[in-house]
């Protein structure tokens, strides 16, 4: 039997190296597309915390042969029946246990976001994330994913047991309806989409 919070392995130097597609559209200017890299090291433990709480440092850098620049420090916090990670001071649950299909959770509970839903998608089942293969992942979706002939919105987060999160897609878009040439074919007017996949994780 699965231990669930093994979706996010956390243990001192553990790392993940993710590559970011970025695609940001406006109105106004030229669609702009950029690559860049993340890695997230797991650091100490925060002894004032009951609860299990890391540091997640979190560096960037252009291209992988440049040296990796200090970006930001977040924390990941470990609860009986959650995964908790604050990101620029906003507290999101990210996984909620158990990890079943009937699980459902609002991930702004602990801040003060709208509420929305999210929902566990192909537990268990197989996902290619690059050129690697993991048998045994679990999707997080936004029950709010749509895509209509005016906006397209699209949250998914893939984590693979005894790794982490190896892929996740997030993307608010809206659709030209300016004029009659453009309404209905997809043609995009402003918003963004964003892609991170993870090319390397291990312990240091």
């Amino acid at each position: 039997m699965n231990d669930d919070s093994q979706y996010v392995p956390i243990e001192v130097g553990r790392y993940w190296v993710y590559e970011v597609q970025q695609e940001t559209y406006s109105l106004s200017a030229s669609p702009v597309f950029s690559t860049y890299f993340l890695k997230e090291t797991v650091g100490e433990r925060l002894s004032s915390q009951t609860a299990k709480t890391y540091k997640l440092i979190r560096y960037k850098r252009s291209k992988s042969t440049d040296a990796w620049k200090s970006d930001s420090i977040w924390t990941l916090q470990q609860l009986p029946n959650s995964l908790i990670r604050t990101e620029n001071s906003i507290a999101f649950i990210k996984l909620f246990f158990p990890v079943a299909i009937s699980t459902t959770w609002n991930p702004n509970e602990y801040n003060s976001l709208p509420a929305t839903t999210f929902r566990y998608e192909q537990v268990g089942k197989a996902y290619m994330a690059g050129k690697e293969s993991y048998p045994n992942t679990i999707q997080v979706v936004s029950k709010q994913n749509d895509s209509t002939a005016i906006s397209l919105n699209r949250y998914v987060d893939v984590y693979a047991y005894q790794t982490g999160l190896i892929f996740k897609e997030s993307a608010v878009l809206a659709y030209c309806q300016s004029s009659p040439d453009c309404i209905g074919k997809g043609l995009i007017a402003y918003g963004y989409r964003r892609k991170q996949l993870l090319i390397e994780t291990g312990v240091e």
